[in-house]
């Protein structure tokens, strides 16, 4: 999310329209760090919630929220970038 938006940010500000690999690469980037920095919280949040002693449902629900609600917002925005870098205006007559 961080990368992609920076990037694509600077492409529109300079109006340069990027390859499809150009402006899904950083996409790629981000759902790679969030998902290393997820996965190295899973564990510890397996543990709090057994610690805890919560029952399924609120387990899931809470390994949802930690670990599979962040991923998607960063997946989703990033997306979002990405098409944003690509857009191309048609003119219209």
């Amino acid at each position: 999310m961080i990368i992609s938006r920076i990037v694509a940010r600077r492409r529109i500000a300079a109006g340069v329209r990027p390859s499809f690999k150009a402006a899904w690469l950083p996409v790629a980037a981000d759902i790679v760090i969030i998902s290393v920095l997820l996965a190295s919280l899973f564990l510890p949040a397996v543990s709090l919630t057994i610690v805890m002693n919560l029952t399924l449902f609120w387990r899931i629900l809470a390994l949802m929220l930690v670990i599979y609600a962040p991923l998607q917002i960063v997946i989703v925005v990033s997306t979002i970038w990405a098409v944003r870098s690509r857009w191309e205006e048609k003119g219209t007559t």
